[in-house]
């Protein structure tokens, strides 16, 4: 224990006097309200796209759902593409046959449709790992009226091998019109689960996912508090709702880290009306996972995070609980990973028997480097300086085939969305749709739209649109 704290105090001297070192998490202090795993299709976050937490009425289960809105006909379908759900982390899609779900509320929609361009749905594709359809199935809202409230849809599709790409569109046809919701959207084999849909109804933002038992006791993104921006982590459990005395989890994605590397891990914490434990201010991770206790929590994975979970064991950071009540405080401390360590992710916790209100907001972990001697500093940032203006780079190498590069600079924080066009003005992809600091970005195409097939020869726009201005260049592909 010694020498745990001898080490933490001289790593906190050394830290004194050196700038902020390169944040390993993204989204860390949860600004970008984007569902995560998902992907905006054919319209932009903020005006068609969005997500139902307007009402309560317009959420079926827990705080958010997926929005789309359209006052007229499009040129395309508009909606929400997700991530790829086969083999993602945990999940293993295998053969046989496929339960799909989803629930969809409409307002003021185009009814009778007359064929699948007017109607409202949501698509799920079965793929090979060449990308070739090996089947899908649709669950069609019901458009009988111009307002149906909350429906249940569910059907099965049947799969002679497993897929190796699983995607999930929400949808309105291009001429269907009006406001839909949807919650609840899953998808799994029905005799044995395999894989289901990561974030199925849109609780949690760009880069983040969680874990709660319900019975009143929650945690979800706020604007209530923050300790920098606008929004924060929030954690609830109701001191009389004793059967909700669980585990509440909001955790990162898992980021990619060097094994054997120290890294320094903190973030910011605030509370409320909490339980006092007598615990004090940890400066260090430990491994025990102490009951009644709130920490931030994190763990090494030992093998590709991509497609398998493994984890290399919970270590904790606790706050201090001597008072129920405390204003915004960093709590940090220093972790060497395992020689073996692919990546990292963090967590805001409430041990079992936890009580009360707590508020977390930037979240870090930085990648420490030895500076001569046994002392540890954090490693500087590796980009020269901040740009001095907006710039969109012309892509490289081009004429291309099959992959190019775009590059581009900011001179300050923005939200940045960058999109591909064909000729005709018809989105292809987004590349990116996040909040970025100032500094020079690298962002590989594959030539592949947002369904992750191949896009034929031909030109194509690439547009950068950030809260000042909008910059757009041409490039060829040729096959």
């Amino acid at each position: 224990m010694k020498k745990v704290t001898m080490l933490v105090l001289m790593i906190s001297m050394v830290f004194c006097g050196f700038g902020f070192a390169q944040n390993v998490i993204g989204n860390p202090g949860v600004e970008d309200l984007t569902p995560s795993f998902w992907n905006v299709l054919n319209g932009t976050f903020g005006s068609e796209l969005g997500v139902g937490m307007d009402t309560a009425s317009n959420v079926l289960n827990g705080f958010r759902s997926f929005k789309i809105t359209k006052s007229a006909a499009t040129s395309d379908i508009v909606g929400w593409l997700s991530d790829d759900n086969a083999n993602k982390y945990w999940n293993n899609a295998g053969s046989g046959t496929f339960s799909i779900n989803a629930a969809i509320k409409t307002v003021g929609v185009n009814t009778s449709p007359a064929n699948d361009d007017a109607k409202i749905g949501v698509l799920f594709e079965f793929k090979n790992a060449a990308g070739t359809l090996l089947s899908s199935g649709t669950l069609w809202a019901v458009q009988a009226a111009a307002d149906e409230d909350w429906a249940s849809l569910s059907d099965v599709v049947i799969l002679s091998e497993a897929p190796e790409q699983v995607f999930v569109t929400l949808l309105m046809g291009k001429d269907a019109t009006g406001t839909v919701y949807f919650d609840n959207v899953d998808c799994n084999t029905s005799d044995s689960w395999t894989m289901g849909v990561f974030n199925g109804g849109a609780e949690d933002v760009a880069g983040w996912m969680d874990w709660y038992g319900g019975n009143g006791n929650y945690t979800m993104i706020t604007s209530e508090e923050a300790h920098s921006g606008s929004n924060s982590v929030i954690m609830y459990q109701d001191a009389d709702t004793t059967t909700g005395q669980s585990e509440l989890v909001y955790y990162s994605q898992p980021y990619a880290i060097e094994g054997g590397e120290w890294y320094k891990i903190g973030v910011w914490v605030k509370t409320e009306d909490v339980n006092t434990n007598g615990m004090g201010e940890f400066t260090y991770p430990c491994a025990q996972n102490i009951d009644g206790g709130i920490n931030l929590c994190f763990f090494t994975h030992s093998v590709n995070f991509e497609t398998a979970w493994g984890d290399m064991g919970d270590r904790f950071i606790y706050v201090d609980q001597r008072d129920s009540t405390t204003g915004w405080r960093l709590y940090e401390g220093v972790h060497q990973a395992h020689e073996d360590a692919y990546g990292i992710s963090v967590r805001a916790r409430f041990n079992n028997w936890v009580t009360g209100t707590a508020w977390f907001d930037d979240f870090s972990v930085v990648k420490m480097v030895l500076a001569g001697g046994s002392s540890v500093e954090p490693e500087k940032e590796k980009t020269a300086k901040v740009p001095e203006k907006f710039a969109l780079q012309q892509n490289y190498p081009n004429p291309f085939n099959p992959e190019t590069t775009i590059e581009y600079n900011l001179p300050k924080q923005s939200n940045v969305t960058l999109t591909i066009y064909n000729v005709l003005g018809q989105q292809v992809r987004t590349l990116t749709n996040t909040v970025q600091n100032a500094g020079n970005y690298s962002i590989v195409w594959d030539a592949k739209n947002a369904r992750g097939e191949a896009v034929p020869t031909g030109m194509y726009l690439y547009v950068l649109s950030t809260n000042e201005q909008r910059l757009t260049r041409k490039m060829v592909l040729m096959r």
